[in-house]
């Protein structure tokens, strides 16, 4: 996982706004963390209104100020990217909700109800916005 994924999901937001907005109306501050080996990397994603921006690797979370962080390894993460390169779209096992929902292989947590309530209120704003992985060159 790389920065470049998540500038592709805020072009994605900011090309085709008219499919964002019939998702309906985002407020959350979302940390997407990946764990390699001891090395933990964290990147900010914002749903803001019907937009979505890039915040890149973060170096300060809690500055950020996160209503919720996504956790998984960096084989977890990559294997939903392929997944999604490969059919276009996250397959019904690859998908955020699919893949978090049991707490594993990925893990939402927060520092209160209400910011985990928001990452599933708007997991299928964060999925789409995912999926636009498969229309953009990404490394994986």
């Amino acid at each position: 996982m790389d920065a470049s994924w998540f500038q592709t999901m805020a072009d994605d937001a900011r090309n085709r706004p008219d499919v964002y907005r019939r998702l309906g109306f985002g407020d959350l501050r979302l940390v997407v963390e990946e764990i390699d080996g001891s090395t933990t990397r964290r990147f900010g994603l914002i749903l803001d209104g019907y937009d979505a921006v890039s915040a890149g690797e973060l170096d300060d979370v809690d500055r950020f100020g996160p209503d919720a962080t996504i956790t998984g390894t960096r084989q977890t993460w990559d294997e939903m990217a392929a997944n999604i390169v490969a059919h276009g779209e996250a397959d019904l096992a690859h998908t955020l909700n699919a893949l978090s929902i049991a707490e594993a292989p990925l893990r939402v947590s927060s520092p209160n109800p209400l910011g985990r309530d928001k990452f599933f209120r708007y997991a299928e704003t964060l999925q789409t916005l995912f999926d636009s992985l498969a229309r953009a060159p990404i490394a994986i």
